[in-house]
């Protein structure tokens, strides 16, 4: 069942994005063509660009975190509840699936970020020919096995991390909508009471000595692990809160 709602949810949110990462790619390519051509006679259109390529990059952040908030909000909480709880689904699949689909698109949006890098890189003058001349078999040869396993680590934490955030904003607004009244003001309180507790978890982390200084490679992974770790653990402990209020206390507002 969850493999359907995939497919309803990642298109759903799709609709949305996908027009602003056109836009994002057009602003790339003005940028880079303002770049190409900066001097004192086109300055004003390089002013321009950049301040163009800046608003959209912004319009997707800002977007992107507002569809999560939205789709959670809407089909489990609000009106679209009455149709989403009563299919044969656990909201434990119903959680899985809104976090599984809002990591697929935060994914997305930061492959279109170095997507958009590249085409800026690649407007500017004698940048193919440059790329060209690069020996990659010799930069691929170099490349080490601890080199790839770092970074794969490290990419792990940072989905790990990015879940454990979609988490939290899940478990906010399910324990504001206990509220009978006020309640984005409720979510929003109950959101600054996720991250206070979040910082009272790192402060205890901090006081234990688990802290890593990056000097070694062994303590670059004992950091990465340690940030795994933490955020299995805190994303268990909203998906926790998620699940036992929207199966016995859900207010659908």
């Amino acid at each position: 069942m969850l493999r359907k709602l995939l497919k309803y949810e990642i298109p759903a949110l799709g609709r949305k994005l996908a027009p602003l990462y056109l836009a994002w790619a057009a602003a790339s390519v003005v940028l880079g063509l303002a770049l190409r051509t900066v001097d004192s006679r086109s300055e004003l259109f390089y002013i321009l660009s950049f301040m163009l390529y800046i608003g959209v990059v912004t319009a997707v952040g800002v977007m992107t975190v507002i569809l999560i908030i939205q789709r959670f909000n809407r089909s489990l909480l609000g009106d679209g509840g009455y149709f989403s709880l009563v299919l044969p689904v656990t909201p434990s699949t119903h959680i899985a699936n809104k976090v599984i689909a809002s990591l697929i698109w935060l994914v997305l949006s930061a492959l279109a970020a170095l997507l958009s890098i590249l085409i800026i890189l690649l407007l500017q003058e004698g940048a193919i020919r440059g790329l060209l001349s690069i020996e990659w078999s010799r930069i691929f040869a170099e490349i080490s096995w601890p080199g790839v396993r770092n970074a794969l680590e490290f990419l792990l934490m940072t989905l790990c991390s990015l879940g454990k955030s979609i988490l939290g904003i899940y478990a906010a607004l399910t324990i504001g909508h206990q509220a009978r009244e006020r309640v984005t003001l409720a979510s929003i309180g109950a959101y600054i009471g996720v991250m206070v507790f979040e910082g009272f978890v790192a402060w205890i982390l901090i006081k234990a000595d688990l802290q890593t200084h990056f000097m070694t490679v062994e303590e670059f992974q004992s950091f990465v692990w340690l940030g795994v770790l933490v955020s299995v653990a805190l994303g268990a402990v909203y998906f926790l809160i998620c699940r036992y209020l929207m199966d016995k206390r859900l207010n659908l507002a």
